[in-house]
């Protein structure tokens, strides 16, 4: 229990002098987890523990790749290590299924 509140300590530290307000990605969390929560009841703690995994997720990748140059390999790379840090996280919060779900919510939603 130690180990998870220090990692989310250190992550919304990092995500909040790391992204000072990443618009694309904020409204991208928002969108997916608006989405998400309109399919499955959780509460607003967990919501908005989605919200901010979303957000670092987004942030992150776009810091990562932005102005990198990168070819298309290297961006699935980034977009791959984002994508299992992810569920990663999820899974310290949710069961393996509703991680499942959420994540395909989250990709629905970019459909939407």
């Amino acid at each position: 229990m130690k180990k998870v509140l220090f990692i989310f300590t250190f992550l919304l530290t990092f995500s909040y002098v790391n992204a000072q307000e990443n618009k694309f990605a904020a409204k991208r969390a928002a969108k997916a987890v608006a989405f998400i929560l309109s399919e499955m009841d959780f509460t607003d703690a967990q919501s908005q523990f989605i919200e901010e995994t979303l957000y670092r997720k987004y942030a992150g990748n776009g810091l990562k790749i932005k102005g990198k140059d990168l070819s298309n390999e290297e961006k699935k790379d980034v977009y791959r290590t984002a994508a299992s840090a992810t569920r990663k996280l999820l899974r310290q919060e949710f069961s393996k299924g509703e991680v499942l779900s959420i994540i395909k919510l989250e990709r629905q939603s970019f459909k939407k």
